[in-house]
């Protein structure tokens, strides 16, 4: 079963935003960066189930699930549900910053 996958406002605002941050650090890397984000979100197109429901999920009506891309201090995590034949990006946060609260996500 194959599934739609769609950015919320609030994702692609988030995405851009650390896009650029990088950008203007290393801006070789930023390309890449981005390109292995998006394989990776893509990737949840086959399989949105295969990561496990956010530990902050509780907090919300709805199940949030996380995809965590890359390790240790360049780790971002990307924050989505399911709805019917859709994922929904909700968010796309480097793993620094503090956990999801209710008001950080448009549901």
């Amino acid at each position: 079963m194959s599934f739609r996958v769609e950015y919320s406002l609030h994702a692609q605002s988030e995405l851009v935003d650390a896009y650029l941050w990088i950008k203007e650090r290393a801006p070789l890397a930023a390309e890449k960066w981005r390109e292995e984000l998006i394989g990776k979100v893509d990737e949840l197109a086959l399989n949105p189930l295969r990561h496990p429901v956010a530990p902050e999920s509780e907090k919300f009506a709805r199940e949030i699930r996380l995809l965590l891309f890359r390790k240790r201090r360049s780790q971002f995590r990307i924050y989505y549900t399911i709805d019917k034949k859709r994922v929904v990006i909700l968010s796309v946060r480097r793993s620094a910053r503090k956990p999801l609260e209710e008001g950080d996500l448009e549901l």
